[in-house]
């Protein structure tokens, strides 16, 4: 054929404009990077931030005193190693929130918030002015029993948790008690087991009033694995570390992340938490 290019050739071209305009309209969006995350609006905040449960008759005020990890713990968590994450969350800081978390949902026990209200309360005491976004420390009913933690590698594979329940008034340890944990336990899991294991021992102690709990196995006494995935665990370090430093948003982004995934209910106890905490609510009652 002469006086033009032949159907072939012309088809060829054609696909060959469309490649490229396709490739650089692709690396136009690679370099835009993704799309920002708009901020919350006040509505959304207040819908985030569902109330703490109304505590049951009977149910005891209790703090976290402490939780130690002596070894080296493999939970696969990419946000997580022994000297802290970008956001400064440590082992021993990751399991005592997720603790917390699974506390805080409970109206069988009073959840009494001890670490942040103690450095808010010493602050302000001192005449620190309050770090930007930071909330005021309140009041707050003292803990009537302090529940600290240890977790120990065991030389023989796997772990235990060993929880140590404290009178607070007299100081007196009242009771112990130790679960062994296996190798591939992970994060989510020994949180749990160690929340189960404190509300055995007080009803141990006759100071665990009767609660239906909704989500069966959230406490259990043994490890049962949580099907929670290392990139949720990493959304909720995400979500703590930002909470940590009381950055509202990237808190609430990271947060929603880790409780997209399912049974993961201790990012939403953390995410109402900020919530409540965002709306102008204070370390002694959130």
């Amino acid at each position: 054929m002469t006086g033009g290019l032949s159907l072939a050739r012309r088809t060829r071209c054609s696909g060959a404009v469309a490649s490229v305009a396709m490739s650089i309209a692709l690396a136009a969006c690679a370099s835009a990077g993704p799309r920002p995350v708009p901020p919350a609006t006040e509505a959304e905040w207040r819908a985030l931030a569902s109330p703490r449960p109304t505590p049951v008759d009977g149910a005891a005020r209790l703090a976290i005193g402490g939780i130690e990890i002596l070894g080296q713990p493999g939970w696969p968590v990419e946000a997580l190693s022994a000297n802290g994450s970008a956001n400064g969350v440590t082992p021993d800081l990751a399991l005592a929130e997720l603790v917390a978390a699974g506390l805080i949902r409970r109206a069988d026990v009073r959840f009494v918030e001890r670490r942040r209200f103690a450095a808010a309360v010493a602050a302000e005491e001192s005449g620190v002015p309050r770090a930007a976004g930071a909330p005021p420390a309140g009041a707050s009913q003292s803990a009537e029993i302090l529940a600290s933690a240890v977790w120990v590698q065991l030389p023989t594979g796997g772990a235990a948790i060993e929880v140590r329940l404290t009178e607070s008034a007299r100081g007196a340890v009242v009771r112990t008690r130790r679960t062994t944990l296996p190798p591939d336990a992970d994060l989510v899991s020994t949180a749990r087991v160690t929340v189960g294991t404190i509300m055995a021992v007080l009803g141990e102690l006759g100071r665990r009033p009767a609660w239906p709990d909704p989500i069966a196995n959230a406490a259990p006494e043994q490890f049962a694995p949580s099907g929670v995935s290392p990139r949720a665990v990493s959304s909720f370090l995400a979500g703590l570390g930002a909470e940590e430093s009381w950055r509202w948003e990237p808190a609430r982004v990271s947060y929603q992340a880790a409780a997209g995934s399912i049974g993961f209910f201790e990012a939403e106890a953390a995410l109402a938490r900020t919530a409540r905490l965002r709306l102008g609510g204070t370390l002694g009652e959130s």
